[in-house]
């Protein structure tokens, strides 16, 4: 046992911040009924901006730190405040979009503002040590570090307990309304939550920015592991979030006592995502979201219509010209541009799946390129020399990914809205620690290959027949899905999202079409992934990360989430990104992508929605103007209005 001990102290160092960091996510969801997933951004972003003060500017730190405490970091409360305010009420799905568009926007613009060169934050406090009894030196770090977490953790609870502020926080979590009539100004106290839940995120930025390193999308993980101890208090209690954070780290101390390399690593660098997984799955029943209502943003696409007449409507008019016109294409895009094209429809066939989930399900995933992942990794493996049998790996992919679609779609049959979101989070970042960073898998950071397909024969390696198959592929999805939308499919999707609680009186089976939905979804995606690998030839695990499947999900809502050529539109611009942009211009790209999110949050058919109603609002000014009045009254008329008078 007393070999134990350096571990358990020095796990409860490192859990005091995670739970210092939960203790900010759980305030803001409590008062402001939004939780945060750009909290570690938020940190990560607080982080660089004291690197900038402290060592690129050279300010001390009694100067540094109270800027970046009283200054930057309520600053940013007070942004979010303004940004989430006017989403209340709204369904979690927008509130969910709205926070990773915010997260993503900030992982771009810290590049942008403090540069991409490697850096190391100098350390806040002295690394000397000191004996505590007769054998532990602890550092006066880590000593700080408990220190601060705690101090500031018994502020915040006396605070909130001991102060009219406290009560009046109390008033607007427990009934906003019944706060409203006795004079409680809910809206002063949601934008305080806010700007004290920055300060919180910035201390955590600092607190782990010596020992993490200044990464932006490390760091902004690493914050993540705050969700498990929030989600273990319910997202209500503070003590317990605070609790279950230590916890959290004295776990993963005490796993790195067995293991520095290897397996048991792999499960303590994983463990953050499941205890988030276990705690939902155990504790979802008795979970409530806060601050939404049952309305959700409505799809564009409408209801789909009771007979086969209108199976083939204008919209599988205009995706079969879509289809036609690109098969041209080749005749004037040829070279790497084609690569380009051809990755962008590869994008789009993933995409696609995520419209199916998210805009007519209403089952929000941030998991798809997992599932694109098990069908490049499968592909890699078993599609032989020359892709002979890539066909076969390609459809063994489907099947793996059918029994992961089984396990995420039993996953949603307990959870919704936020809760669904968070366990495909945790799913996904399982994925990436459990399976794809394994060599035996993907080939670790070197990754593998993924030879051209070969099918019946017909060799498919050039750039032109390779494009056919991918465009082939699509269009045969992208139009089977139309059809099926048209149909009793597309009703029971509508149902799913709009009215679950009324699936039964209309006689429709939520356990069969949720499981199903997920299935085919993540087998598709799957298909997507094997055709993925076999354009780049070569793939790594960070190819099929979770930050991959952000930035699908971000492009999806950006190009129209409820519309199959939205996720054309997603493909065209991640085709974009690969096209041989000045760096000074492609850096801006990710934040233009997130700001244009954030702009069409509430628009389920993203830029297209938008491009309508600005062309609409064009033609009305350009309408002619009526014709002058006449000079002078027909005679009858004039008659007619004398004898009236």
């Amino acid at each position: 046992m007393s070999a134990l001990w350096p571990f358990l102290v020095l796990g409860i160092f490192s859990g005091s911040v995670y739970g210092l960091a939960a203790m900010g996510v759980v305030l803001t969801y409590k008062t402001a009924g939004v939780f945060n997933f750009a909290y570690g951004a938020v940190a990560m972003f607080c982080a660089y901006t004291y690197w900038q003060l402290h060592d690129a500017w050279h300010l001390p730190a009694p100067v540094a730190l109270p800027l970046l405490l009283l200054v930057v970091a309520p600053l940013l409360g007070l942004l979010l405040e303004r940004l989430f305010s006017p989403l209340a009420g709204l369904s979690a799905e927008v509130q969910i979009v709205a926070s990773l568009a915010v997260l993503a926007a900030l992982e771009a613009l810290a590049p942008i503002l403090f540069g991409t060169q490697d850096r190391a934050l100098r350390d806040i406090f002295p690394r000397s040590t000191v004996l505590v009894g007769n054998r532990l030196h602890v550092g006066e770090d880590q000593l700080a570090m408990l220190l601060i977490t705690l101090a500031s953790g018994a502020a915040l609870w006396w605070l909130l307990r001991r102060t009219r502020f406290g009560t009046a926080t109390r008033a607007v979590v427990d009934n906003r309304d019944l706060a409203g009539m006795i004079g409680v100004n809910g809206a002063r106290i949601r934008r305080a939550a806010w700007v004290v839940s920055s300060i919180f995120a910035a201390l955590v930025g600092i607190l782990l920015s010596p020992s993490q390193g200044l990464d932006v999308y490390q760091l902004t993980v690493v914050v993540i592991y705050a969700f498990a101890p929030a989600v273990l208090g319910r997202l209500v209690s503070l003590p317990w979030a605070y609790g279950g954070g230590v916890l959290l780290g004295v776990t993963q101390s005490v796993l790195s006592k067995w293991g520095a390399s290897g397996s048991v690593a792999d499960v303590e660098a994983a463990l953050p995502y499941l205890a988030l997984l276990l705690l939902l799955v155990f504790m979802g029943r008795g979970l409530k979201e806060a601050g939404t209502t049952v309305r959700p943003v409505a799809s564009g696409s409408g209801s789909p219509a009771p007979t086969t007449r209108r199976l083939l409507d204008r919209r599988v008019a205009l995706g079969t010209g879509a289809l036609v016109a690109a098969a041209a294409v080749p005749l004037v895009v040829s070279g790497p541009r084609l690569h380009d094209v051809t990755a962008g429809a590869v994008y789009a066939l993933i995409a696609l799946t995520l419209v199916v989930l998210s805009g007519w399900a209403g089952q929000i995933s941030l998991a798809q390129f997992s599932f694109a992942g098990v069908g490049a990794f499968t592909a890699a493996h078993l599609a032989g020399s020359g892709g002979r049998h890539f066909l076969l790996a390609a459809l063994v992919g489907m099947a793996l990914a059918v029994p992961l679609g089984l396990v995420v779609g039993f996953l949603s049959l307990r959870l919704s809205g936020l809760f669904l979101a968070l366990v495909t989070m945790a799913f996904a970042l399982l994925m990436d620690n459990l399976v794809f960073n394994r060599s035996d898998v993907s080939g670790g950071l070197t990754g593998v290959t993924v030879p051209r397909p070969e099918i019946l024969g017909l060799s498919l390696a050039g750039r032109v027949g390779f494009y056919e198959l991918v465009v082939a592929v699509l269009g045969t999805v992208g139009l089977g899905a139309l059809l099926l939308f048209r149909g009793p499919v597309g009703r029971r999707l509508q149902i799913l999202r709009d009215s679950p609680l009324a699936a039964s009186t209309l006689g429709v089976n939520l356990t069969t079409t949720k499981l199903v939905t997920f299935v085919v979804c993540g087998a598709v995606a799957a298909l997507g992934g094997s055709l993925y690998g076999a354009l780049q030839q070569s793939v790594t695990p960070q190819d099929f990360s979770f930050a991959a499947s952000l930035e699908l999900l971000l492009l999806v809502v950006l190009g129209g989430r409820s519309l199959v050529s939205g996720a054309v539109l997603a493909g065209a611009a991640y085709g974009v990104q690969l096209l041989p942009i000045p760096a000074g211009v492609a850096r801006f790209i990710p934040l233009g992508i997130a700001l244009g999110v954030l702009s069409l949050i509430q628009e389920p058919e993203g830029t297209l929605a938008q491009v309508r109603r600005e062309t609409r609002r064009c033609l009305s000014v350009l309408r002619r103007l009526p014709g002058p009045p006449p000079a002078a009254l027909p005679l009858q008329l004039a008659e007619g209005v004398s004898g009236g008078a």
